[in-house]
């Protein structure tokens, strides 16, 4: 026996026993990805197929692999192996051709984990070994006495050093026709593009499996040189390169793509590498090894890929990708990286590629057929795959009656879930799950003392329920009625029995069912959310068919996952009686305000009408006449007149404001206009009585504020005109100044101060009603309707301010009003000196100018009035000023003239257009010229005078409106402002709003 011998010996049979260890690795890394329920069973199967595989292997396996050759495809001798030599060389490549055996056969194990039966894979581990490995590791690895290749892949120079294709490639390959026929584990894939993850038992076990299979892997393919040469370190080395690129490649590929880093995919990313360099460990370089393991980790991930998401194939482990795939991929690379010389003569790459590729083919054809016929085969006598219940409680259970503690604590939860609530969890403070049974049992502890609680609470619910007098009914998603109490049995005549279980239609009339339906069905529409959580007003039905009006109160509630509403209905005929006689009174108030609004519209109408013929006449006699006496007696009726317009605007007004009709205009107005405007018109009044007017400013004051000024002059004429009327010596003072401009809510205050004869204490307090002044005597004395002040409240109450009075008997009177500015952002204040004041309130000339005279003079204006006097006035007034004038009696005499005017090519430069006419009145007449197309200017002449009837004037097509009593000033300038400019021929499109 020489030394070399001894030492070859040694090396190889501690190879051996570093691939056996293999054996371990696999166990530990294959149950610690499973998960605990089935990792017992996943050790045993390893652990029972290295049984199978020494005896089958020993029998007639290693013949079969190893015995003299028939035509290349399978061993005739060396079956029942023994060996007679001295140096027992034979039998130390036995045993290590043995352990091969026996890992070409616990690869499958982890790929079909968690659903085979364990008689199934005993089977598949017998048809591994006893045919699928054997023949295929003769085809490849048989040699004759010579030394020289014996089966018929070996003859073509098949290369597979250490088994890539011939132990890892048929133990996968057989693991995925096994794998094909069991199908994925129940809950595996959840449809076409779900894929469920399950949870690994134990990956720090996983990873010393992992560990151990790296430390066997050295003496796997160190050991296939069956001697101590100058090859094994290159060899340990070229392992070592290529099992670790594997691992970077999937490890970075984890980094890039996810999350959070699968630790098994990195496992099965450097497993990759080793299962690679297999074939070729003892053929490459250094650079070549970690190439090929780094695309071994590409394959692995792709294949992975490919077989879960695409094809819906479930690998427990991952040994289909790591030990098929990837040992296709070694074998192929040995004609691309390995030394030609091992190549046969005249060999080249391509040719060895062909080789490597038909190997590799029909190592999967062999592999992958033989093994799924006979596992069908098996079919036909007993099943495969264990039962769904089987599989759920786990396979420790079902096929070896071996519990964990985590399966004695799921025994304990399953039977407190059918019912049994004594029971307790085994309590072991030394594991786990003994600690989680701890806390598992005071969660029981705590629930029997909540339960108890709940009792108590549903004892007091249901006491509450038969109690209440409201009827409270809980219906499901579906409207089935689950609660009924007395107080609902009392409403609707149903016993709860009766209710119980039934639709909710039974409660609701046929014609009002349509909103439960639709939420039943999920159609959730907007009336019913708001529904959710408000009161809502319902119809109900009786048992006897009886309807009446309810109040639903609804609320819904999440339980278990179960939606539920409890509604509270009350019975609310009583005050649906009461709500409809209000409405009634209501309507008949509301009808009856129309009708005051309506009778005070014609009133206005019918005494205007004739007042415009009164006061127009008095104005020509008032320039004509010449006798003291007569000038006398015209300006008294023309100062009763006005009187008697005023009362109706203050009637007119008030009751505006009562019926809430008054809409107020808030625009930008010039402050200093606005008080000129007021001045000039009460210095005339103030003059006649020879009171002086003084107007007084406190700087700063704003040049522009945001208010409506039609009502904010109505209110200081009012103020004015009563402290003139009231004060017959002194003065009367208009003050103005800015309030609270520090604020967001800036006003501009104005005081009205005279030196009167002053309110009492007791008139003070009334006012402010209408038709109300100081005293009786006031009105003999001085006149008015005690209407003013009443609207003046009103009225700055709406611009956002507050009127206040400060008097007594005999010493005159300071009324003050504030009213919102709105914002003065930007705007400029002003410092006014006297020179500045008595410039800005120096009031304007109210004679019309001469530019408006040239404007409108040698006009064609048709008037279209049904009273003859107003026709006179009118007429009389505009020929006064040039102006060619035609008269028209109603609305269609008027349409008819103007129509046949534009068609002779002289049509009227203006139309005065009254509204209210017989036969047809200015409204529809207007209406019809714009619709034929009529384009010319159109001023509404009425006696309305409320700001709706404007509104309806300028809708029909008027371009202007204008009221009676006739005021000749504006009248003129109104028609002036709708003329043409200089220069053209067709008039200016102008709506004017001139003051009622």
């Amino acid at each position: 026996m020489s030394h070399e011998l001894t030492t070859n010996t040694i090396w190889v049979l501690t190879c051996t026993s570093l691939v056996f260890l293999m054996q371990a690795g696999f166990c530990c890394l294959e149950s610690g990805l499973s998960r605990s329920k089935n990792s017992i069973n996943v050790a045993t199967k390893n652990i029972v197929d290295f049984f199978i595989g020494v005896f089958i292997f020993w029998l007639f396996g290693f013949g079969l692999m190893f015995g003299q050759s028939y035509g290349g495809w399978i061993g005739t001798t060396q079956f029942s192996f023994e060996d007679s030599s001295n140096a027992h060389w034979p039998t130390v490549v036995f045993l290590f051709q043995l352990v091969f055996c026996s890992t070409a056969m616990t690869i499958s194990s982890g790929a079909v984990a968690e659903r085979m039966r364990f008689r199934a894979y005993l089977l598949l581990a017998v048809g591994i070994g006893a045919f699928a490995y054997p023949l295929f590791g003769h085809w490849a690895w048989a040699h004759d006495s010579a030394g020289n290749p014996a089966g018929w892949l070996g003859k073509l120079g098949f290369l597979d050093f250490a088994g890539s294709s011939v132990v890892h490639s048929v133990g996968a390959w057989a693991a995925l026709a096994a794998v094909l026929i069991l199908g994925p584990r129940t809950g595996r894939f959840t449809g076409d593009s779900n894929e469920q993850r399950f949870s690994s038992s134990n990956l720090p076990m996983a990873a010393l499996g992992f560990l151990i299979l790296w430390f066997g892997w050295f003496g796997f393919n160190g050991g296939s040189t069956l001697a101590l040469n100058g090859q094994v370190p290159s060899i340990i080395l070229n392992t070592i390169l290529a099992g670790i690129s594997g691992g970077i490649c999937a490890l970075l590929w984890e980094l890039i793509a996810s999350k959070q880093i699968r630790v098994e995919k990195v496992f099965n990313g450097s497993l990759a590498g080793l299962v690679a360099i297999t074939a070729s460990c003892n053929a490459v370089n250094y650079p070549s090894a970690i190439c090929i393991g780094f695309i071994a980790g590409v394959v692995m991930l792709a294949s992975l890929s490919l077989l879960e998401n695409r094809f819906k194939i479930d690998d427990v482990v991952g040994a289909i990708p790591v030990h098929g795939f990837a040992g296709v991929w070694g074998t192929l690379a040995v004609a691309l990286f390995a030394d030609t010389s091992l190549f046969q003569t005249g060999v080249s790459r391509t040719s060895q590629l062909g080789i490597q590729a038909l190997g590799v083919g029909v190592c999967f054809v062999w592999s992958f057929g033989s093994i799924w016929l006979f596992m069908m085969l098996v079919k036909c006598f007993m099943p495969l795959r264990v039962t769904a219940s089987d599989e759920k409680i786990g396979l420790n259970v079902a096929e070896h009656g071996a519990s964990t503690e985590l399966h004695s604590l799921l025994e304990t939860m399953i039977a407190h879930e059918k019912g049994d609530n004594q029971s307790r969890a085994d309590v072991d403070n030394f594991t786990e799950a003994g600690i989680v049974g701890y806390q598992y049992n005071r969660v029981l502890d705590a629930q029997e003392i909540l339960l108890s609680d709940v009792k108590d609470r549903e004892v007091r619910y249901r006491s509450i329920m038969d109690n209440v007098m409201d009827a409270i009914i809980t219906i499901d998603l579906e409207g089935k009625i689950e609660e009924f109490n007395r107080g609902a049995e009392y409403l609707f005549g149903y016993y709860n029995h009766e209710a119980i279980g039934k639709s909710i239609d039974l409660l609701i009339p046929p014609l009002h069912q349509k909103i439960q339906h639709e939420y039943s069905s999920g159609e959730l529409n907007p009336q019913l959310v708001r529904a959710i959580g408000s009161r809502q007003e319902i119809v109900a039905q009786r048992s006897d068919g009886s309807t009446f009006p309810a109040e639903l109160a609804v609320s819904s509630v999440l339980l278990a996952d179960r939606e539920i509403f409890t509604g509270i209905i009350q019975d609310i005929s009583e005050r649906k009686d009461y709500e409809r006689s209000l409405n009634e009174a209501r309507k008949r108030a509301e009808a009856a305000s129309e009708a005051k609004s309506e009778f005070l519209a014609n009133m206005s109408h019918e005494i205007r009408t004739p007042m415009t013929a009164i006061l127009g006449f008095t104005d020509i006699l008032l320039r004509n006449l010449n006798n003291p006496d007569d000038i006398e007696s015209a300006n008294i009726v023309k100062r009763n007149g006005e009187y008697l317009i005023g009362v109706i605007n203050d009637i007119l007004d008030l009751s505006k404001i009562e019926a809430r009709k008054v809409e107020l205009e808030q625009v930008r107005v010039n402050t200093i206009e606005v008080i000129r405007d007021i001045v000039a018109l009460m210095q005339i009044k103030a003059d006649l009585k020879g009171l002086e007017l003084v107007v007084s400013f406190e700087n700063p004051i704003p040049e522009s504020i945001v208010t409506d000024p039609t009502r904010l002059r109505q209110i200081l004429i009012n103020l004015l005109g009563n402290a003139i009327k009231f004060t017959e010596t002194g003065y009367v003072e208009l003050r103005t100044r800015i309030i609270n401009r520090e604020d967001s809510f800036a006003q501009l205050q104005f005081d009205v101060i005279d030196t009167g004869i002053g309110i009492s204490k007791t008139a003070l307090a009334q006012i402010y009603q209408p038709f109300t002044q100081a005293d009786n005597s006031t009105t003999r004395k001085y006149g008015g309707t005690g209407l003013g002040l009443a609207i003046s409240k009103r009225l700055v109450e709406m611009l956002g301010g507050q009127i206040q009075v400060s008097s007594s008997t005999g010493s005159g009177s300071t009324f003050t009003i504030s009213v919102n500015t709105g914002s003065l952002q930007g705007v400029q204040l002003l410092n006014l000196d006297q020179a500045s004041i008595k410039s800005a309130v120096t009031g304007s000339s109210q004679e019309i100018s001469e530019s408006v005279c040239k404007t409108i003079a040698a006009s064609r204006v048709l008037v279209v009035e049904d009273g003859l006097d107003n026709q006179r006035l009118i007429s009389f007034l505009l020929k006064k000023e040039g102006m060619e004038v035609d008269l028209a009696d109603n609305g269609q005499l008027g349409y008819e003239k103007i129509m046949a005017a534009l068609q002779s090519g002289e049509p009227y430069d203006f139309v005065l257009m009254d509204m209210q006419m017989p036969v047809m009145d200015g409204y529809t007449a207007t209406s019809k010229l714009r619709e034929e197309g009529y384009t010319g200017p159109i001023i509404a002449l009425t006696a309305h005078a409320m700001k709706n009837d404007m509104d309806k004037c300028l809708k029909a097509g008027c371009d202007a409106y204008a009221t009676k009593p006739v005021d000749k000033r504006k009248l003129l300038e109104t028609i002036a402002r709708l003329a043409p400019p200089t220069g053209t021929t067709e008039p200016t499109s102008l709506v004017a709003n001139s003051d009622s």
